[in-house]
């Protein structure tokens, strides 16, 4: 017997170090420091931690010099806080490659992992934005609201069956055959064998082309989304030019 295994997403570092200001970062370094400093899931970093530490001294200093203003010192500062970025940024994808993807083991390196995405939601039924003649006979044209997180749609149609005669007394019902033929079909009336059609571009009409002329048809929308496929939409009707 088979089993399956959930996809594990793998942890990633958060790594906007050099949009930290100098004082956090100074402080951050310090922390993974020490963080690594023998910790044993992560005993050979790629940036040797004596290393690491002497470049956060040279830019704690760097910015100490840069108080009174001058340029100079000011660009020291801001060289040797690309060092210690550098530093970080070789070391955040050192542990990345090396918790096993484990947030306990990660959590020990003094890094930050990203929140990672939440789960997408079942993709929602789509519906018709109209539904109308084409410019030739046997075309109908299908026009589909966007559904948020659909990657495609499916589009089936098929002739609905012929209606039953009207029975004696009573008054037949009419429906509207072009845009607004929007009549969902009734279980009784429901086509037995549709046809498919894949839709990539809902941002002009999809054409259903050579269809009988003077037949009702019944047309039904599908989303395809990050979970896969939604339900399919109730019917609507249009007469075929």
């Amino acid at each position: 017997m088979s089993t399956s295994k959930t996809k594990v997403s793998p942890i990633r570092a958060v790594t906007g170090f050099s949009t930290m200001i100098d004082a956090i970062l100074v402080v951050f370094a310090n922390a993974v420091l020490k963080a690594l400093t023998g910790n044993a899931s992560f005993p050979n970093p790629t940036v040797p931690l004596t290393t690491l530490g002497n470049d956060i001294t040279t830019y704690s200093n760097a910015i100490t010099a840069a108080l009174d203003g001058g340029k100079n010192a000011k660009s020291a500062r801001e060289k040797a806080k690309k060092v210690v970025v550098k530093d970080l940024k070789q070391l955040a994808n050192y542990v990345e490659n090396n918790c096993n993807d484990e947030m306990a083991i990660f959590t020990t390196s003094g890094f930050t992992a990203r929140a990672k995405p939440s789960p997408s939601a079942p993709v929602a039924v789509p519906t018709f934005k109209s539904l109308d003649y084409g410019p030739h006979p046997g075309e109908i044209l299908v026009w589909i609201k966007s559904v948020p997180g659909a990657k495609a749609y499916n589009v089936r149609f098929a002739p609905m069956p012929p209606t039953p005669p009207v029975a004696a007394g009573s008054t037949p019902s009419s429906t509207p055959a072009s845009a607004a033929a929007t009549a969902g079909a009734g279980p009784a009336a429901a086509p037995s064998l549709w046809t498919v059609l894949n839709v990539a571009n809902i941002k002009k009409a999809f054409s259903i082309d050579n269809l009988a002329s003077g037949t009702l048809y019944a047309v039904q929308l599908q989303a395809l989304g990050m979970q896969g496929l939604s339900a399919w939409s109730d019917s609507s009707t249009i007469m075929c030019p």
